[in-house]
């Protein structure tokens, strides 16, 4: 096993598989971290040079993300420790203020309306998706003394990559396999109907994101028996819908991810990253417009 960088050896971990493991790793702390993540490859893919030269941008709808998560995955507690409702407009001068003040501070920042549509999100979640984000133990049991974002960090290509999923539990159904664990991801979206969350999988590349956590695991030692998505709808009713990934989705998916990898070094050796992905000069071709 290739040895860790220095910030993240000084960090609580222990090694499990071919892999590292980290019980307590901050979150922004995780997102700083050394390490390719599942959202990099990804952009890596549709465009190599924006995944080197574009900084992070934080957008309304990952603050709004960020914060449902806080309360519906981890928790009251945890949405009140790390998520700041401003009220009033917050394009007033003295909120400008609070809201930098906070967001230096690593807290998420929402308006008075996006928790109103927050606490109606977490009312509304359907049973099913309850019982696979719920923090209750004895309902579902959890693989860590939590399941919630646990960081696994580890090597291919002598790239080091790394994974935080948001639930890690053992299958009710395998109740004697220590190994076997399933992964769930909670999504906020405009539509979760079949084709509309199916849209979403195939424009954001959910199906890399599932196939990278099910191989960061893996190499964890864990048989990840299944991967979930928990959808749910950001506006009134707030419908929400579980989709389970297709284990041969996952395997293609992680066979793309590989020629990703080796592409990404490439780079890192010194080849020119391209421009999505495509020649400078493309021809257009709209088909009959008939």
């Amino acid at each position: 096993m290739s040895v860790l960088p220095e910030i993240l050896e000084n960090e609580e971990h222990m090694v499990l598989g071919d892999a590292v493991y980290f019980p307590d790793m901050e979150h922004n702390f995780y997102h700083s971290a050394p390490g390719v993540s599942s959202s990099t490859i990804r952009r890596f893919g549709q465009s190599q040079l924006h995944a080197f030269e574009e900084e992070s941008e934080t957008t309304p709808a990952m603050k709004f993300g960020t914060a449902a998560h806080s309360l519906i995955v981890e928790g009251e507690e945890t949405f009140v420790n790390d998520v700041v409702c401003l009220s009033g407009s917050p394009y007033t001068n003295a909120n400008k203020e609070l809201k930098k003040e906070y967001e230096d501070r690593g807290l998420t920042v929402i308006t008075a309306k996006d928790k109103d549509l927050i606490y109606g999100m977490k009312e509304a979640l359907i049973p099913e998706g309850v019982k696979l984000i719920s923090a209750d133990k004895d309902e579902y049991p959890s693989v860590f003394n939590s399941p919630f974002e646990r960081a696994i960090f580890w090597w291919e290509k002598d790239l080091l990559l790394k994974v935080k999923s948001d639930v890690v539990r053992y299958p009710l159904n395998i109740p004697h396999d220590a190994n076997a664990v399933v992964l769930v991801d909670y999504k906020t979206t405009a539509d979760c109907s079949v084709r509309g969350f199916t849209s979403s999988i195939r424009k954001y590349q959910y199906d890399l994101q599932a196939a990278w956590y099910k191989r960061g695991y893996e190499k964890a030692g864990f048989n990840v028996v299944d991967f979930y998505f928990v959808a749910q709808e950001k506006k009134k009713p707030f419908a929400s819908k579980i989709f389970k990934m297709n284990h041969d989705d996952m395997t293609a998916g992680w066979l793309r991810l590989e020629h990703l990898l080796g592409e990404y070094n490439s780079v890192l050796d010194g080849r020119e990253a391209t421009i999505y992905n495509s020649p400078n000069i493309v021809e257009v071709d709209l088909g009959d417009r008939k």
